[in-house]
Order: C-alpha cells, then sequence, then structure tokens
C-alpha cells in the first residue's frame, strides 16, 4: 500500500493551499493528531524494524515519558530478549514477504515495566509509490482489563466446576456413609441380638421374644412351653478335637434343628452347649413327647469333624406357661432345673419341671449373671503367688490369679466360677481384665523404684485361639510401658498340643514381640517331644500332682528327675508348682529345678503385701539364700494377716480344677 492515495493528496492539497500551508505539513500534522488523541498504540517502524513514530500511548505502555524516546530503538530495548526476538522475526515476515498480523492476541512483558499487558495487535507492511516494502505500521488495542475479566471468569467457571464436582462427590460420599452406616446399625443391632458362632437369637432377644410370646399366650389363654437343650458330654469334643471343632459341630446341629421349626417358633443360644426351643403353639403332651424324640434323634445323627465321626446327644427340659411361671426369667429358670434334673438321670432324656425339682441350674444362671455384672462392677481383683529362683533365694516372678470379691459371698473359689466363665464365653472377657491389670500394676513395681521381675498371666484356650490376642497384648504392653521380656503367658500342655501347627504359629508371634511362654501343668497331658522341642517355650511348670508325693514312695520321683533333666537337655527352665513342705523344697532343690511355687514360701497375696515382699529383698540386695527368702516372705505374709498354713495348697481357695489353669487360677 502507499500512504496516501492520490485522490487523497489531491483533496489535502486543495485544503492545504487554502489555508496557506503546503500538503505535506498538513498531512503530518493530520496523522500526528490523529494518532495523539487515539487511545490505542500506534506505531511505524523502518526496514531494520526501528521506531520512525509513535503516539503517546505507545511511549507509556513502554515506559517512557516521550514518544521521541523509541525513535531509531528496536523492541531489543523494550522487551525480554525471548519476547524480542519472537516479535521480530514476526516483523521479519512482514518486511520480507509482506504477510500482514491481524487481530493477533499477545501477552507483553516490559523491560522497564513490572506490569504486564494483553493486546490486540494488527500489523502490516508500509510500501513506496513503487510498491517496495519500507517499513510497518502496526496497532494494539490494550484489552488487559477485559483478558483479566475473562480470566477471572475462567477461574471462575473452573472453580464452579470443582466445586460441583467436589459437591457430587460429597454428596455421594455422604449417601454412601448413610448406607453404610444403615448397614453397620443394621449389623450390630444383628450382633447385639444374635449369636456370633450359629447367627441364633442370643439370650437378650430370647427374654423378648419369650415376653412377647407370654403377652400373646394371655391374650388369647392359651399355654406357652419353653424347651431348654443341652448336649451331653460336649467338653470332651472340645478337649479332644479342639475348640474350632466344637464350635463347627454347634454349627451342624443347630442348623439342622433350625430346618425343623415352624412360624412362630424361636430357637436361641444362650451360652456355650446351651439352647432354648420357645414353642408358642399349643401343643399336647403326645405331640411334644413326638417332637422332643425327633429333636433328639436329629442331635444324634453322626458329624464328620476333622476327618473323624462325632456323635453327641441332649438333655431336655421344659416348662410350660402359666403353670410354671408367669414370666421370662421365671420360666427359663424352671427349664433349664428340668434340663438339669435330665441330666442327672444320665442324660439323653427328658423331663419336665415339677415344684420342689432341685435347681442347680437356677444358682447357675445367677452366678453367670452376677459374673456379667462383677466385670461392670469391678469386683474382680488379682492376687499374685511369688516364683523363687533356687540359685539366689530371689523372688524373680509372680503369677497373677483372679479373684472374685462377691459383695454377699465374699471371695468366691475360681472353682466356683472360671469353669462357668469358659462355658458362658465370659472368660475372655475376664482374661483381657486381668493381662490389662497385671501390667499395670508391673508397671506401678517398676515406677516406684522396684527391678522388673517377670510376671507369668495365664491364657484360657478361648483366648489362645482368638485372632486379636497378640495385637491386644502388645498394645497392652505398649499402654503401660512394660518391656515384653518382663511378660511371661503361660498356656497348658494340653491345650498347646490340639493344633500343633496352629499353636506353633501362634507362639512365634508372641516369641517375635520378646514375650516368653511357659507351659502350664507340664506332665499331665500328652506331649509330643518332638514339637516340643520346636515350640518358643522358655519354661515349664511342673504340675503340683507330682510334687505333692514327693517324699512318698510314688514313683514321682523318678518322673521329676526325668522331666527336669530333659528340660535342661532342651534349654528350658523348670518351675515346680505346690510346694508345701520343705522336703518337697529339698527333692526339688537335689533334682535341679530352676524356680519354685507354692504355700513353702507364700500363698498368693495381693498387690500392696506383695509390693512389701519385694521392696523388703530390694534392701536385703543380692546376698540372700532360699532360706533367708523364705523367712521374709513368711514374716511379711504374717504381716499382711495371712500367716502360712503348712496344710498345704488343697486347704486354701486355691486348690484346681480342671478349669483352674485359665486366666490366672
Amino acid at each position: 500500500m502507499t500512504l496516501f492515495s492520490q485522490r487523497s493528496v489531491s483533496a489535502k492539497s486543495d485544503i492545504g493551499e487554502t489555508a496557506g500551508v503546503s500538503s505535506s505539513a498538513f498531512e503530518y500534522t493530520l496523522l500526528r493528531v490523529l494518532a495523539g488523541n487515539i487511545p490505542h498504540r500506534i506505531y511505524a517502524k523502518d526496514i531494520m524494524g526501528r521506531f520512525i513514530f509513535a503516539n503517546g500511548a505507545v511511549a507509556r505502555g513502554m515506559g517512557v515519558s516521550d514518544p521521541a524516546e523509541l525513535l531509531g530503538k528496536t523492541d531489543f530495548d523494550f522487551y525480554p530478549f525471548e519476547l524480542a526476538t519472537e516479535y521480530n522475526r514476526q516483523e521479519q515476515e512482514i518486511l520480507t514477504h509482506g504477510r500482514s498480523i491481524l487481530n493477533q492476541e499477545e501477552h507483553a512483558r516490559y523491560l522497564l515495566l513490572k506490569d504486564e499487558a494483553w493486546m490486540i495487535t494488527t500489523k502490516v507492511a508500509v510500501r513506496d509509490d513503487t510498491g517496495q516494502i519500507i517499513g510497518l505500521v502496526g496497532i494494539n488495542y490494550e484489552v488487559t482489563t477485559q483478558k483479566a475479566a475473562g480470566l477471572a471468569l475462567q477461574a471462575a467457571h473452573a472453580q464452579a466446576a470443582e466445586a460441583t464436582v467436589r459437591l457430587q462427590a460429597n454428596v455421594a460420599r455422604l449417601d454412601l456413609e448413610v448406607k453404610q452406616r444403615q448397614r453397620f446399625e443394621r449389623n450390630l443391632r444383628h450382633q447385639a441380638m444374635h449369636d456370633n458362632l450359629t447367627g441364633l437369637p442370643n439370650r437378650a432377644l430370647l427374654m423378648d421374644r419369650i415376653e412377647q410370646a407370654i403377652e400373646v399366650a394371655k391374650r388369647q389363654n392359651q399355654q406357652l412351653t419353653l424347651l431348654f437343650l443341652d448336649f451331653d458330654r460336649f467338653k470332651i469334643v472340645n478337649d479332644s478335637l479342639g475348640h474350632a471343632a466344637g464350635d463347627e459341630l454347634l454349627r451342624i446341629v443347630t442348623g439342622r434343628i433350625v430346618r425343623l421349626l415352624r412360624p412362630g417358633e424361636t430357637l436361641a443360644r444362650i451360652g456355650g452347649d446351651e439352647f432354648v426351643l420357645v414353642l408358642a403353639n399349643p401343643m399336647p403332651a403326645e405331640t411334644l413327647a413326638n417332637l422332643t424324640s425327633h429333636l433328639s434323634r436329629i442331635v444324634a445323627r453322626p458329624v464328620h469333624i476333622a476327618d473323624r465321626e462325632v456323635c453327641v446327644t441332649c438333655s431336655l427340659g421344659y416348662s410350660v406357661y402359666p403353670q410354671d411361671g408367669k414370666d421370662a426369667t421365671t420360666l427359663l429358670k424352671h427349664a433349664d432345673a428340668a434340663m438339669y434334673e435330665a441330666k442327672k438321670d444320665g442324660g439323653n432324656r427328658m423331663r419336665r419341671y415339677a415344684p420342689g425339682l432341685s435347681s442347680q441350674s437356677g444358682e447357675r444362671l445367677e452366678v453367670e449373671t452376677q459374673l456379667k455384672q462383677a466385670l461392670r462392677r469391678g469386683e474382680f481383683l488379682l492376687h499374685y503367688q511369688p516364683q523363687i529362683q533356687i540359685a539366689s533365694g530371689h523372688i524373680v516372678g509372680v503369677e497373677a490369679l483372679v479373684r472374685w470379691e462377691h459383695p454377699v459371698r465374699g471371695l468366691v473359689p475360681p472353682m466356683q466360677f472360671i469353669p462357668l466363665a469358659e462355658e458362658s464365653e465370659l472368660i475372655e472377657a475376664i482374661g483381657e481384665w486381668v493381662l490389662r491389670t497385671a501390667c499395670a500394676q508391673a508397671a506401678a513395681w517398676q515406677r516406684s523404684g522396684l527391678p522388673a521381675i517377670r510376671l507369668a498371666i495365664n491364657v484360657s484356650a478361648r483366648q489362645f485361639h482368638d485372632p486379636a490376642l497378640v495385637s491386644v497384648v502388645a498394645h497392652v504392653l505398649a499402654e503401660n510401658g512394660l518391656e515384653p521380656q518382663h511378660l511371661e503367658l503361660e498356656i497348658t500342655e494340653s491345650m498347646s498340643m490340639k493344633d500343633p501347627e496352629e499353636s506353633f504359629r501362634i507362639l512365634a508371634s508372641f516369641k517375635a514381640l520378646g514375650i516368653s511362654i511357659a507351659i502350664d501343668d507340664f506332665g499331665t497331658g500328652y506331649s509330643n517331644l518332638a514339637y516340643l522341642r520346636q515350640f518358643p517355650v522358655r519354661r515349664i511348670k511342673l504340675d503340683r500332682a507330682f510334687v505333692s508325693e514327693l517324699g512318698t514312695q510314688s514313683s514321682s520321683h523318678a518322673i521329676v528327675e526325668a522331666i527336669v533333666a530333659m528340660a535342661h537337655k532342651l534349654d528350658l527352665q523348670v518351675v515346680a508348682e505346690g510346694v508345701e513342705t520343705a522336703e518337697q523344697r529339698d527333692h526339688l532343690l537335689r533334682y535341679g529345678c530352676d524356680e519354685l511355687q507354692g504355700y513353702w514360701f507364700s500363698r498368693p497375696v495381693d498387690a500392696a503385701a506383695l509390693g512389701v515382699l519385694l521392696h523388703e529383698q530390694h534392701k536385703l540386695g543380692c546376698g540372700c539364700s532360699v532360706d533367708v527368702a523364705v523367712a521374709n516372705v513368711g514374716r511379711m505374709d504374717s504381716k499382711m494377716g495371712n500367716p502360712i498354713d503348712k496344710k498345704g495348697d488343697a486347704a486354701e481357695l486355691d486348690v484346681e480344677c480342671d478349669s483352674s489353669h485359665v486366666v490366672g487360677f
């Protein structure tokens, strides 16, 4: 293009001549006025890219006060090198080939200004009269404000989109949480009212169902029958095949019984191998007899468990509303009493409740209820029996033994509540309470300045096979700041041999924590010496049955001597339980027993009394002998108001029963 067309020149010449000025001057003035009053940036460059004209808007945009300061300079004087290079490349396309830039968006940054600008740029070539390119002219429309608004709008849209996505995600999450919570609450309600093993209603739901059935029977003036069922000799299955086999037997047999139920009837598990059947529909005696006979046959059908065929029978007792009771508790108590009468008659039979019937079960039910309350009320306490190291005469360990201080009956012997706790599954809760309380006490002794001693705690069969036991023990130790090597868990010989591979896995987990293991009641069960050699066991506890016969002409002398020798060959220490006389102590010393425990040294005492014993021993130092230790323990035991009774363990509360090894008895 040419700067002005011929027509424009002619017109302007006429105007200029009329005004008395030349046409060139007029054109120059006209251009400056136009360029100076337009708010956009207008500039011209020569063929070398140097500014030859710029208006005030360009000068201000470049960071200078006078447009004259731009003349003769290039973009490299005002823009960062990278940006100036790009502008130069674009302008060379215009100056060389005449390719125009039309409405191009640019993001400008300056050397003399901190501000940045967005512009719409147009650049075109300037040609002379011959058509030769002699430069370029450009105009920039600044759109920084509009761009900022656009970017802000885009950001707002993006934020709105993000917020929408987050909102949708939150709504979905909340919806999922609500559904999960509803499912959790349903599961929780189900678990609270059902037995975990069989899925049957538990005692709480059973009592509610009985009360509902009583209300219906009362309105309709009908009878209601409550049938109490208990498996005969079920403990033998647990002891011989293990609790897993016993649980499987319960699941299979109860599944058979459930298939017999009619609408409106309820089968519930109230603990162990005890079940209650609520027969809400009126039932003649002959029909009831046929039903119970069929029920007995179903229960007695063989069950294949662990590659063995297992058969059990059941004892049945029943009570009838309203003759035998007008509330759920009474009916259940009387049906239980009738069931125990059937067991007394040899089992595998049915009895109906009759007034005056002996109710061992009633007392049993009451004790079970009180046991549950005892945990909540804090009626359990621990006593500790010292374990004496023969080499030093020191107390090197204590065994934690649980006691029940009943508000009415006083101190209840463990043999009266431990077996029931095992059957009713309370043993796990009691066992965990013993673990937490004993570890807290051991930590308290250490904080008082006493040296650390070994704390022995018995583990029940149910606890031992609980997958959570290892983590519970680790948490309790950490909670009390107790080192793992100061805790010893005692398991029975028979417990460890029921499933040797599983026992090895569990024991290895405890060993990995640094906890030592002792085999309790050693010599009374079946021992596979190959497994015993592999088990991570530190100590065996010689059963009191062998110790009590030392000093007589029995074969126990040879057995004890052989057990101690064998244990030492296996790098195991031996603790003798139930040491009651000096003669027994002397024999055990002669046979090389490592540690002794029994009434000859001290009965189980409470934490305060044992703390005094440990403080006195600590003051005596390391030079005391066994006799000194015996004298100290005996003297302190008397100070506590518990003079040592040399009649022996069996004369006291601590006499052991079949279940005594569980939970520190």
